[in-house]
């Protein structure tokens, strides 16, 4: 998988909270290991143990690369779909991908409003206004599912926030 992919999936999941500095720095670690010239901007993620999420983002967005728009969007949900089976914490995982709106390319206008649309009928349905909670929490797990194939980072417990 292309760094820059990695390093967008990361910053959008240290944006919406998913990530921490220290899963990113732990990362750029790992592929500072496994590469022979590692670039640049993975050392300069290496070395942002004091840094903020904004610094850290924006040193994401610095490494370079190709990379499909959509894919990184597809990575988080499909890591969201694994906490989700992991955790059944839907209101956590809506809290997410609610981040995820307004941050996503152009090309992702419809996968955004289905991220409202299932987002809002959670804290609708929570909230006793409208709808069943049960219903909305299967159509949650079902849309999620749907981004199951774009396994694109290997997540363990330890490279989550907690």
């Amino acid at each position: 998988m292309e760094i820059k992919v990695q390093a967008e999936i990361y910053r959008l999941g240290l944006f919406i909270g998913f990530f921490r500095v220290k899963n990113v720095i732990e990362w750029a670690d790992q592929l500072i290991e496994k590469l022979d010239q590692p670039p640049y901007e993975i050392l300069e993620i290496s070395l942002s143990n004091n840094a903020t999420i904004a610094s850290v983002c924006s040193k994401l967005t610095d490494v370079k690369g190709e990379c499909d728009e959509a894919l990184p969007i597809q990575g988080i949900l499909s890591l969201l779909n694994d906490e989700l089976l992991q955790t059944s914490d839907v209101t956590q995982i809506c809290t997410y991908m609610y981040r995820l709106v307004g941050h996503n390319p152009e090309s992702c206008d419809d996968l955004e409003v289905s991220i409202i649309n299932v987002t809002t009928s959670w804290d609708l349905a929570v909230g006793g206004y409208y709808g069943d909670v049960e219903e909305v929490r299967n159509e949650i797990y079902e849309f999620l599912s749907e981004f199951e194939s774009f396994k694109v980072l290997s997540k363990g417990k330890s490279e989550k926030s907690s």
